[in-house]
C-alpha cells in the first residue's frame, strides 16, 4: 500500500523526481550485484586454490648446484686461456732473443760494414 502510494506520487511528479528515483535503485542493483559477484568469486578462489609447482621447467635451470658448476667451467676456461697467453708469450719473447742474437752476430761479423752495406 504504502509502495503503491509512492509509486503514483512518483508517477505524477515532476522529472527530476522520477530520474533520481531511477539512479538509486540503479546504483542499488549495481552494488548488491558486485557484493554477490565478489562473494562468489572469493569462495570460488579459496575451494579451487592451485598449488603451484615450480620443480618443473626453467626453474630448474637455475639451482645453486648447476650454477656453482657453470662457475666451475668457467674459472678453468679462463684459467687456462690465461696460461695459453702466457706461454705464447713466453715463445714469442724468445723467438725475439733468438733473432736479436742472430743480428748481432751477424753484424758483428761483416766486418766493419753498416746495415746499408756502406764501410766505416
Amino acid at each position: 500500500m504504502v509502495v503503491q502510494k509512492t509509486i503514483d506520487n512518483l508517477k505524477s511528479g515532476p522529472k527530476d523526481d522520477k530520474v533520481a528515483v531511477a539512479s538509486g535503485v540503479a546504483i542499488s542493483v549495481v552494488v548488491v550485484l558486485l557484493a554477490a559477484w565478489a562473494i562468489f568469486f572469493f569462495r570460488n578462489i579459496q575451494k579451487n586454490s592451485l598449488q603451484l609447482n615450480l620443480s618443473q621447467g626453467a626453474q630448474d635451470e637455475f639451482n645453486f648446484t648447476s650454477v656453482k658448476e657453470a662457475q666451475e667451467r668457467l674459472k678453468q676456461e679462463y684459467s687456462n686461456s690465461t696460461e695459453e697467453f702466457q706461454q705464447l708469450r713466453d715463445a714469442a719473447a724468445s723467438q725475439e732473443m733468438q733473432f736479436q742474437q742472430q743480428t748481432s752476430v751477424q753484424q758483428t761479423g761483416s766486418g766493419g760494414a753498416d746495415q746499408f752495406g756502406g764501410q766505416n
